[in-house]
């Protein structure tokens, strides 16, 4: 009986002992947490850096400013899969339109003579849906260039996108990729200079998307897909009706316009959704007027925007059968649109390719990784030099950036801020910021900045 009673004894204790180390555990958590929230997380809030400079060297076909219309028709029965009643139903004439073309399928030529005949002009997502090593320099990819330059218009090439996501034959090896797209490139350079490519990603993953990049040699246009879903993963835990559109530009867009245009390839806002098998024409609404109010003011270097006009729910691919994208059907949404996209700023033709080469001076913008702290505006380090193009040095604690002869040191602050969406189950996606203050490090340099609301305007010296 003693024996008995000592083990029952030592296993009280080792519960009471584990209990303990777990309450510790768990104190130990919410007070790094606390710590964690108050001295590294800092408020997402709306901010636009705006700054306009001359001297930028056009892209193929890109417009000195404002944003081409675009769309996508070729799954809507609702409108006979036309073009022209797109355009009739939505009040504007669209500068261009796209068309899946899985690689090894001729090059679609009646297509393209019926987008020609609407007054637009093509966009081909180029899929190589059995891998890469089907991609060669052989004699389909080099006809293929060859149909494509009998055009004679502006032809956007969207080769192999959503690379940086699981879901395409085509991921899962950055070096492979890359080599292939520059020998595709190679080989439209070439034979069709009317041809315009465009890289593009989905929005989501960011961390795989700059490991697929090919080099600025070798990218006419960088583009990226964006959806507005109440949930993803069909799944009612991974709610997602929050999400800003906008918030989903930011890592590509930050990261490419200051060298490239930018292409939002696809765009959709979901008004149904079999996850919850509601209608909910006020979401879409919502934010198609987010997404195409702002585009104008808060994304200039973004040159073209497509519509995705589809109902995926009866579509053949059993994955996709979850949200309906389509406008044309529901007045509400459509209205939406109509209204958003009416503002001049949106093109309805699209410039000859020779526009490439030519000088002009562009408006440059910066958002999601600026925040306010005490009085004080930061913003990463990644603006002072990727798009002012200042020089960052290291001088002990402190940065030293340089602008011509003009130099100042400042403290960098190390912070984290939401990105504007979550990982699965409501856990929160942070970006790392390295940021420096805007006005004590810019002004000392000549620039001159001025706040109004959310927009921070800097303009360089004279």
């Amino acid at each position: 009986m003693l024996k008995d009673s000592n083990k029952l004894h030592r296993r009280r204790s080792i519960t009471l002992w584990t209990l303990c180390v777990l309450v510790m555990l768990m104190q130990l958590s919410m007070f790094g947490y606390v710590g964690y929230k108050k001295y590294r997380v800092v408020e997402k809030e709306d901010w636009t850096i705006q700054t306009t400079m001359p001297g930028y060297t056009l892209a193929k076909s890109e417009p000195a400013s404002g944003i081409y219309l675009g769309g996508y028709v070729l799954q809507n029965p609702a409108i006979a899969f036309s073009m022209k009643t797109f355009n009739e139903r939505t009040g504007r004439q669209h500068a261009s339109f796209f068309k899946y073309v899985g690689y090894g399928k001729e090059f679609p030529t009646k297509w393209v003579e019926q987008v020609k005949s609407t007054g637009a002009v093509p966009h081909i997502a180029f899929e190589p849906n059995n891998g890469l090593a089907e991609v060669k320099d052989d004699e389909y990819l080099q006809k293929f260039a060859d149909e494509a330059n009998k055009a004679g218009v502006p032809i956007f090439m969207r080769f192999a996108s959503e690379m940086n996501g699981t879901w395409t034959n085509y991921s899962g090896d950055p070096e492979q990729y890359k080599q292939t797209w520059k020998m595709v490139h190679r080989i439209f350079s070439e034979r069709a200079p009317n041809i315009i490519m465009v890289w593009a990603v989905l929005s989501l993953p960011e961390e795989t998307i700059e490991s697929y990049y090919p080099g600025d040699d070798y990218v006419d246009w960088v583009g990226v897909n964006v959806y507005s879903v109440k949930y993803h993963n069909d799944s009612r835990l991974h709610e997602a009706d929050f999400e800003d559109p906008l918030d989903l530009l930011n890592f590509v867009y930050n990261r490419f316009s200051r060298e490239k245009p930018i292409m939002v390839s696809e765009y959709g806002a979901t008004h149904y959704t079999v996850t919850d098998d509601l209608t909910d024409n006020a979401f879409a609404a919502e934010k198609i007027k987010r997404f195409y109010g702002e585009l104008p003011d808060k994304y200039p270097r973004i040159k073209a925007v497509f519509y995705f006009d589809v109902n995926n729910t009866t579509e053949y691919n059993e994955k996709r059968r979850i949200n309906d994208y389509s406008i044309t059907t529901e007045q509400e949404v459509l209205a939406a649109y109509s209204s958003a996209i009416s503002r001049p700023e949106y093109l309805t033709e699209v410039e000859p390719v020779q526009t490439q080469g030519a000088e002009a001076e562009q408006r440059f913008t910066y958002r999601g990784l600026i925040y306010k702290e005490a009085g004080t505006l930061y913003a990463d380090k990644r603006f002072f030099t990727d798009v002012l193009g200042l020089k960052l040095q290291a001088e002990g604690s402190s940065e030293k950036l340089v602008s011509g002869k003009a130099a100042v040191e400042v403290k960098a602050s190390h912070k984290r801020i939401w990105a504007g969406y979550n990982y699965f189950n409501y856990i929160p996606r942070y970006r790392s910021v390295d940021a420096l203050p805007i006005v004590e490090t810019l002004e000392p340099l000549g620039y001159r900045i001025e706040v109004n609301g959310t927009d921070i305007i800097v303009e360089p010296g004279a």
